[in-house]
């Protein structure tokens, strides 16, 4: 075996300052402690069923040998794209069992955006079947309790991660939207990361901690203030980041993008 880094992802974060809100951070040394030592996983196309029906839905998956636990990857608003596969290779190469349904597959993109805002404040529909269904099949494939299986959302798939929060184990939520309070009651532990310069998402992190407090549910949050949306993942897609700049600021920083990630595999591996 031998411990792999891409030339884009530094081995550990800068001094990029950022703000930190909850009861606990990811230190270089625990880290660098818990860093997992494997070999380059490739990820597969596969076909993941709908509950008991004969229809399925497709996804990517990337299942390392031995994998204790897992995560289901939920995309941005573009639906899947090549940047959240690499996201599901990542989590491979940490040794985790992943797992990215294709969830407005065949489907308008409208229409599924309006079943995810709905979704926000009822916590069930056809995404988060989806949802429920890609978990599910990670736990057959990979030989998986539900109990060792945490959920990641980006942009609206963010708010969608803290939609179905309590059909997981935990739940990182990235620069998306917030559910009603009342589906967070039986939350696991949350990590929340977001952008400074996202002027519709920025300011969640505080928000989020505010809407959980109460409920005693434990929760962090991360805010990044020189990057904006979608700083985590490295797509190419420059007419939409054109149209958005002035409220997203998208912007990938491969150096602050690493340490939000430093902070998203220490959750994981704390929790799972």
């Amino acid at each position: 075996m031998i411990s792999r880094h891409r030339p884009t992802r530094a081995p550990f974060p800068s001094d990029e300052p950022h703000l930190r809100v909850g009861p606990r951070s990811a230190s270089p040394q625990f880290c660098q402690a818990h860093t997992a030592i494997i070999t380059e996983v490739q990820g597969r196309e596969i076909e993941i069923v709908r509950g008991e029906s004969t229809r399925s839905m497709p996804g990517f998956a990337a299942l390392p040998a031995g994998a204790e636990r897992g995560v289901v990857v939920i995309h941005e608003i573009l639906g899947r794209q090549p940047e959240i596969d690499r996201v599901i290779e990542r989590f491979a190469e940490r040794g985790y069992a992943a797992v990215g349904p294709d969830l407005f597959h065949g489907r308008r993109r409208l229409a599924c955006i309006r079943q995810a805002l709905s979704m926000f404040e009822t916590g069930e529909g056809p995404l988060a079947d989806g949802i429920t269904d890609a978990r599910d099949w990670l736990c057959a494939e990979a030989s998986l309790s539900p109990e060792r299986v945490g959920v990641i959302g980006f942009c609206i798939g963010g708010g969608m991660a803290l939609a179905v929060a309590p059909r997981f184990a935990a739940v990182s939520t990235n620069y998306g939207d917030l559910p009603k309070a009342e589906l967070l009651r039986r939350s696991p532990p949350i990590l929340g990361c977001y952008g400074g310069r996202d002027r519709l998402f920025g300011r969640n992190g505080p928000r989020l901690e505010q809407l959980v407090d109460p409920l005693g549910v434990s929760c962090e949050t991360h805010t990044f203030p020189t990057v904006g949306h979608s700083f985590l993942t490295d797509g190419h897609h420059p007419l939409m980041y054109a149209l958005s700049r002035p409220l997203l600021g998208i912007r990938w920083d491969p150096e602050v993008a690493e340490r939000g990630w430093l902070e998203i595999m220490a959750f994981f591996d704390r929790h799972l």
